[in-house]
Parts: C-alpha cells; sequence; structure tokens
C-alpha cells in the first residue's frame, strides 16, 4: 500500500513543501533514501522523519506501516535529528507516554 505524504523541509533545502506517494512497506531509512533520490536533496546520516503533531521521530528501522497516524498526518518534516526544535529523542515508543526530554 502507498501512503501519500505531504514532506516539509528544513529552511537550508531547495523547496519547502512536497507531497510524494510512497511504499509503506518501506523502513523509515528506505524512505529517507526514497525522498532524497526522488528529489535529488541531500541526506545525510543525521536525517530522520518527524511527525510535529505527535513529537514523534520516526525510528529508522521500522517500516513506515507501523505508524498508522502517517495515514491522517498533515505533514511530515524531513529534518536533521539534532535539530532541537523538536523535544523527544529518537527511540521513543509511540504507544507509551512517557517521553525522554532533550
Amino acid at each position: 500500500m502507498a501512503l501519500v505524504m505531504r514532506i516539509k523541509f528544513p529552511p537550508t533545502y531547495p523547496l519547502i513543501y512536497k507531497t510524494l506517494r510512497i511504499d509503506s512497506n518501506l523502513t523509515v531509512a528506505q524512505a529517507i533514501r526514497f525522498i532524497a533520490e526522488s528529489l535529488n536533496v541531500a541526506a545525510g546520516d543525521n536525517i530522520g522523519l518527524y511527525l510535529p503533531q505527535e513529537k514523534l521521530w520516526l525510528e529508522h528501522n521500522s517500516p513506515l506501516s507501523s505508524y498508522p497516524q502517517l495515514q491522517d498526518a498533515e505533514e511530515i518534516e524531513f529534518k536533521d535529528k539534532n535539530d532541537m526544535s523538536s523535544s523527544i529523542k529518537i527511540g521513543a515508543d509511540h504507544n507509551d507516554p512517557c517521553c525522554v526530554l532533550q
């Protein structure tokens, strides 16, 4: 199944938003590579996918299909994991109400 995702990029990228159809069976890491290759943008080791509505970083080894909230997400951010504007670290369990603050 494919997800239609509206992706927001960092201010240093040549585009602000792009909507792409992405296979939900891809892992987050594979989706990052797919986005970077499709749009010809940089995707270094620090790039991750972030759901701002839920303050949730998606884990690199998880398939996109393991995040049902992606179906209804207004946007997802393609951004540096070291960006201080997010308050929850990667690896926070998206089913656990507790989090790790930076």
